[in-house]
C-alpha cells in the first residue's frame, strides 16, 4: 500500500517562445534531455528540460508572460535549490550571465545569488549554508 506525500512542484512556465527558451536553457544553462509537444492544431506549443534531477516545463503563451510582467517592478521569483553552488555560480559567471544579485550568504540560512532568464523570470538559485 503506497503511503500519501507530496512528491515534487514544478510549474508549468509560460514563455514568449518556446524554440528560444529551449535553446537558452540548453545553450547557456547547460539542460539537456529537451523535449517539445505538438498541439492539436499542429503546433509545437509546450516542451521542457532538465538538469541532473530538476525538470523544467514550459509552454508558449506570450501574452500570458506579459501580462504576469506587466506589475511595475514585479517578476514572478522561482528558487532553484542546488548542490555546490560556488561551482554554478563559477559556471554562470563564466558563460557571462549577468547576475541580479551576486552570490552571498543570507540571514535566512541560504546562499543564493539571481539572474532575470529571457522570458523575465527572476531566477533564484540557492543553497542551504552548512554549520560547521
Amino acid at each position: 500500500m503506497k503511503t500519501k506525500k507530496f512528491i515534487r512542484c514544478n510549474p508549468h512556465l509560460p514563455v514568449r517562445n518556446l524554440r528560444q527558451t529551449l535553446d537558452y536553457y540548453r545553450d547557456i544553462l547547460g539542460f539537456t534531455d529537451e523535449w517539445t509537444w505538438t498541439n492539436a492544431e499542429g503546433k509545437v506549443s509546450d516542451g521542457g528540460a532538465r538538469r541532473d534531477e530538476m525538470r523544467l516545463l514550459f509552454g508558449e503563451d506570450p501574452g500570458f508572460v506579459d501580462a504576469i510582467g506587466s506589475y511595475h517592478q514585479s517578476r514572478l521569483a522561482i528558487i532553484w535549490f542546488v548542490e555546490d553552488i560556488d561551482q554554478i555560480y563559477l559556471e554562470f559567471w563564466d558563460k557571462g550571465i549577468e547576475f541580479a544579485d551576486e552570490l552571498r550568504t543570507h540571514p535566512y540560512g541560504l546562499r543564493e545569488f539571481a539572474f532575470i532568464d529571457i522570458n523575465g523570470y527572476y531566477i533564484r538559485v540557492a543553497e542551504p549554508e552548512i554549520e560547521q
